[in-house]
């Protein structure tokens, strides 16, 4: 007589890999991790959600025990594109996407003040049996948010002078690692450096690069520089080099170089000091950063055109940067 063959039982805990703050249990015919009693948990709604936010990626990771204790599996939760799945790590499910190569379905908006990735980690339980089920769907939207505004000075002085000495201009800090930089030429291949003193009437040109944004779909505008005798840039006494955008028709020695195509702005002008009884001039810069995909971030400045003002919900509030004092002596 042929005795049958023996199955090896499964252990279906085993491959879960519950942690020290969870145990291994059965609900509605699926197993899962449980969290201990003792195990606090933080954001019950939210099921402890984390999120982590950083140029054009995003992560977040839910709470393994809170999902599984709502009826929520966890491979059976994904991102809007149901191929972007999560990983377990010490009982956390983690979501990740990038603008690179895990894209996942996100989505970049832009609301005047703010630029916004979107996405969603959604899925189904399954519960019942028979005739009847009582399915629910999980949907938490999440975002990554990014304000514009911001304002930068830089605190060197430069200096006008009949004669030439060399002053260096050290960066400016701000929240997207925003700088503004004088260099000799307009390949930008030679920054002043060292205490930078400059001949009125030498030409300077002046760039301004933002780092942390997507250079793919986000460009740098210059909206207007000005220049005044003081670090005030709300002085009274002032003298306009871009307005909206463009050069200023009294000054004809302003160039804007690269303006609204990457996410590095680059003018020049002709360097002057100020009537009276002033030594410094200190130059200021507003900016503000404009989606590409409307391809509507560069301006046409035509000599005798007056350019439009207006900026669409695409473009962002403006941030002040100053640079200076560029100090005047005899």
């Amino acid at each position: 007589m042929t005795e049958a063959p023996t199955t090896a039982m499964v252990d279906p805990c085993k491959e879960l890999n519950c942690t020290a703050d969870e145990w291994c249990g059965e609900s509605n015919g699926v197993y899962g991790c449980f969290c201990n009693e003792n195990h606090p948990r933080p954001g019950n709604d939210s099921y402890d959600s984390k999120e982590e936010c950083e140029s054009s990626s995003g992560t977040m990771s839910l709470s393994r025990c809170q999902l599984f204790e709502a009826g929520f599996s966890a491979d059976l939760l994904h991102l809007s594109d149901p191929n972007c799945t999560g990983t377990i790590q010490n009982g956390r499910l983690v979501f990740h996407f990038n603008n690179d190569d895990h894209i996942c379905g996100t989505s970049l908006m832009a609301n005047g003040t703010h630029f916004i990735y979107e996405n969603t980690i959604q899925g189904g339980a399954e519960s019942g049996g028979g005739p009847i089920h009582r399915k629910k769907y999980l949907e938490l939207q999440f975002s990554c948010i990014y304000q514009i505004s911001q304002t930068l000075s830089m605190d060197t002085e430069l200096t006008p002078l009949q004669s030439v000495v060399h002053k260096n201009l050290p960066d400016g800090q701000g929240m997207y690692q925003v700088r503004i930089v004088p260099y000799q030429d307009a390949a930008l291949s030679q920054p002043y450096n060292g205490s930078v003193k400059i001949v009125v009437d030498e030409r300077i040109y002046v760039g301004v690069f933002v780092q942390g944004v997507d250079s793919r779909q986000i460009a740098t505008v210059i909206d207007s520089c000005w220049a005044t005798p003081e670090r005030d840039q709300h002085h009274a006494v002032r003298w306009h080099l871009i307005t909206n955008r463009c050069p200023n028709s009294a000054d004809k020695t302003v160039e804007v170089l690269q303006n609204g195509v990457s996410t590095t702005g680059l003018f020049s002008f002709k360097m002057f000091a100020f009537n009276g009884n002033y030594q410094k001039v200190f130059l200021h810069c507003s900016i503000y950063l404009c989606l590409l995909q409307n391809n509507n971030c560069a301006e046409d400045c035509v000599p005798g055109f007056h350019p439009r003002v207006g900026r669409s919900v695409n473009n962002h509030d403006l941030a002040s940067i100053s640079v200076g004092p560029f100090i005047w002596t005899t």
